[in-house]
């Protein structure tokens, strides 16, 4: 197991990037269920150091992944790979991705995304790489339709793959819709009721909450 939280050889490889700030239950169950489905024993989290496309995360790299960690008690098949809070610059997925192949040439490496981060890939840094580096899995839920633009639906329909063995028998290329469960919580919401003094108890592990009363994070509320 390499510093960063993720082996050099092995099983196929999955990871659902985000800014965690906090990390919730829609972020860990969707997870979960897309690892089971997957057929993986594990899934890393990958939080991301420096977003190039939102507003920087209120929590700092240290707390959002002390938030991680505590998460991590009831979700033991997810794990944590921490590459780029170790790496300057903007965090950009294209970069974490060629490191990620460098590492295992061959082996089957899946970013998993949801469908409305999916409608805009073609918006990433260098997004027409991420084809080349990995597997697309697209996360959708009950009732979300695609809304690609041209060049990108053209990209999506000749690269879908409907069966997770065919994806899997290759190391990268292919793209993969995945229904999971409809869980309707967000970060902003959450930060915007502790910013008003309500508790979002359950909406995220209770180890969690206990840390962001605990350093009094998201009380000014900025909808980041």
């Amino acid at each position: 197991m390499s510093e960063s939280g993720v082996s050099e050889s092995g099983p196929p490889l999955a990871l659902l990037g985000g800014t965690f700030d906090p990390v919730h239950y829609a972020h860990l169950r969707c997870a979960d269920e897309a690892r089971e489905k997957l057929g993986l024993d594990r899934l890393y989290l990958l939080p991301a150091g420096t977003p190039p496309h939102r507003t920087s995360p209120q929590a700092s790299n240290a707390q959002r992944m002390k938030m991680l960690q505590l998460a991590m008690a009831e979700f033991p098949d997810l794990q944590i790979d921490r590459r780029e809070f170790e790496r300057d610059g903007p965090s950009y997925m294209v970069d974490t991705l060629q490191e990620l192949r460098g590492e295992s040439p061959q082996r089957p490496l899946l970013l998993l995304i949801g469908q409305d981060a999916a409608n805009y890939l073609d918006r990433w840094h260098h997004w027409q790489n991420l084809f080349e580096l990995a597997h697309i899995v697209i996360m959708t839920r009950p009732g979300e339709a695609p809304a690609y633009r041209s060049e990108l639906a053209q990209e999506i329909e000749r690269r879908q793959v409907m069966d997770i063995q065919t994806m899997l028998a290759s190391a990268a290329g292919y793209v993969l819709a995945l229904e999971v469960a409809a869980i309707d919580i967000c970060a902003t919401t959450i930060k915007t009721m502790i910013g008003l003094g309500r508790s979002p108890r359950g909406m995220l592990p209770g180890q969690v909450l206990d840390y962001i009363n605990e350093q009094g994070l998201y009380l000014t509320d900025t909808n980041s």
